[in-house]
């Protein structure tokens, strides 16, 4: 991951409207896709308690804040 998925996020605020707590949500799905990482991974990212998500009658939501959040403190600048 890094800067790439971080401007990645960025392009996806753009396109994603608020629609519940007026916070942006993104599907387990479309996170995937967009981070170029399979599902099965996301879900053991869940497992492990690496990020943050919630279940809503069985369809699993991540927070954009808390995914961006996540990927600015795994971010390791180039030198």
């Amino acid at each position: 991951m890094g800067r790439r998925n971080i401007e990645m996020l960025e392009e996806i605020a753009l396109e994603y409207k608020p629609f519940l707590m007026g916070k942006r949500f993104m599907t387990d799905a479309q996170l995937s896709e967009r981070l170029g990482i399979s599902r099965r991974t996301l879900q053991d990212f869940r497992d492990r308690g690496i990020i943050p998500f919630y279940r809503l009658d069985g369809k699993i939501l991540y927070e954009e804040k808390d995914i961006a959040e996540y990927l600015s403190s795994i971010y390791i600048p180039k030198y």
